[in-house]
């Protein structure tokens, strides 16, 4: 599982509501190798976006279908006569229209802060920064200057965003150079050798491990007692 998953770059200009943004990520996110089939329960939509409402959940899928988003919906009969998960079928991602995103980033951020860092993941250069201004993100997202800038700075006190010093010709240095980074805490989560994380959850590994290395050398022993039998060495 990579650690990004592709949006569309016109997925900010589609007249999303905030929740509708959330699903269409989370769907996104369930993409495995170009394959836009996902099959995911409303149940593990809401989880993922923090809605409580299975049937707002419903309503957005309607949403997401009419403003093309989603192609098709689709339900398999159980063999006991019950419908199975849903499955989505999604609007492809062209191979030069899309930007990426970090997986993590799920259930992380405010709604404005959602979008803000989504836009700035669309405007990255090949350099990693965005030096777009503030008065360009304001227009593109449609709020306020001063809003752009206090959101900005509240992704960089979380550590989703870092600022770049750049150098100008005239030796001062700019104000609006950005790249994405990743929170410590979320580093160090990543790091830990007491867990593993999976589209599906934390779990901890540090009992498998023990155990697995356990079991090896249990066996280890065995095989060479088995060796040494078959050989006729006498213990």
């Amino acid at each position: 599982m990579q650690a990004y998953f592709k949006l569309r770059n016109d997925i900010l200009d589609c007249g999303l509501t905030p929740n509708e943004l959330k699903v269409a990520m989370c769907l996104y996110s369930c993409v495995f190798k170009s394959c836009y089939i996902v099959k995911i329960k409303q149940k593990t939509i809401a989880e993922k976006c923090g809605i409580k409402k299975l049937e707002t959940v419903a309503n957005i899928i309607c949403s997401l279908q009419r403003k093309g988003i989603i192609q098709s919906v689709s339900r398999r009969q159980k063999a006991n006569g019950l419908l199975g998960t849903y499955i989505y079928r999604l609007k492809t991602i062209p191979s030069k229209g899309y930007f990426k995103v970090k997986r993590y980033i799920l259930g992380k951020l405010s709604n404005v802060q959602l979008r803000m860092y989504l836009f700035i993941c669309r405007c990255l250069t090949k350099k990693n920064d965005m030096w777009n201004s503030f008065n360009d993100i304001a227009r593109a997202l449609q709020i306020g200057r001063g809003k752009v800038i206090s959101t900005i700075n509240e992704l960089v006190q979380l550590g989703f965003i870092r600022k770049l010093r750049i150098l100008k010709s005239d030796g001062s240095y700019s104000d609006n150079h950005y790249s994405i980074s990743e929170p410590e805490q979320l580093i160090k989560k990543e790091e830990s050798p007491e867990q593993a994380t999976t589209p599906f959850g934390t779990f901890k590994i540090n009992n498998y491990s023990s155990n697995y290395r356990r079991c090896m050398a249990i066996c280890q022993v065995k095989f060479n007692s088995l060796f040494d039998f078959f050989s006729g060495v006498v213990p």
